[in-house]
């Protein structure tokens, strides 16, 4: 049985950051490459904030199955702790909520401003809905994820 930290060598997967952006088109691309590459990525989007926040409301990072990341769903807090349980869920391909800080069931993760986050991770499977949006963005149109 394979754990999904580990390749099939059997080298552990350490998550590494790759670049920090808040910029949605850097974070989709990044997403992108890795799916066009027969690579595993999962979506990490800041869904509920409980108290105060260091990132708004659908702030988001992409976590490849190497284990790099790009993006930030906080002020640089929780980035490993989320990519670490997004290459845990890759294998399972099941789409997890996580919660970090205020009303967490991790003592060990405390926020510094004291609140709260809710993280959603989405395992990506198909690099066409990923472009559709960067196309539509590149045209200064709204776009949008739904899963």
């Amino acid at each position: 049985m394979s754990y999904p930290l580990f390749d099939k060598d059997e080298h552990w997967h350490k998550p590494e950051q790759a670049f920090l952006t808040d910029d949605h088109r850097t974070i989709l691309r990044f997403a992108v490459e890795a799916l066009m590459s027969g690579k595993g990525a999962v979506l990490v989007t800041l869904v509920e904030i409980r108290g105060g926040a260091a990132r708004p409301l659908g702030a988001q990072m992409v976590v490849r199955e190497d284990g790099r990341y790009c993006g930030f769903v906080s002020g640089g807090c929780v980035e490993a702790a989320a990519a670490f349980e997004a290459l845990e869920m890759m294998g399972s391909g099941r789409d997890r909520e996580i919660r970090y800080g205020e009303g967490s069931p991790w003592f060990d993760i405390v926020l510094p401003c004291g609140g709260g986050i809710t993280l959603t991770l989405h395992k990506l499977r198909s690099a066409q809905p990923l472009l559709a949006v960067l196309n539509r963005l590149e045209q200064r149109k709204p776009a949008g994820l739904r899963y």
